[in-house]
């Protein structure tokens, strides 16, 4: 069954916030969750990214064929909208 996305206005919402933060939007998967957490008193975006070959660029992909992925965490530099009901973000 096809993964189904957030609607668009809040994809590219999504999108902008993540560029805004240093992460390409292109790394993380469509059915990511993504938070906000706190770590020792600095509060990081908790994400998770493709894992792609340094040569080619190309999205690795597991024994099974399915795409490689690990999990992130980044300074959080600007916090996202609210309405975007981020976890640990404003509310």
């Amino acid at each position: 069954m096809p993964v189904v996305g957030p609607p668009e206005k809040k994809r590219r919402a999504i999108c902008a916030w993540l560029t805004d933060n240093n992460i390409n939007p292109n790394q993380v998967p469509l059915d990511c969750y993504l938070s906000i957490v706190d770590t020792d008193g600095q509060r990081h975006i908790q994400y998770t990214e493709y894992v792609r070959d340094e040569k080619t660029g190309g999205i690795l992909a597991d024994g099974q064929g399915y795409a490689r992925t690990r999990d992130v965490r980044v300074p959080c530099i600007t916090d996202p909208p609210a309405w975007l009901n981020i976890p640990g973000g404003p509310s």
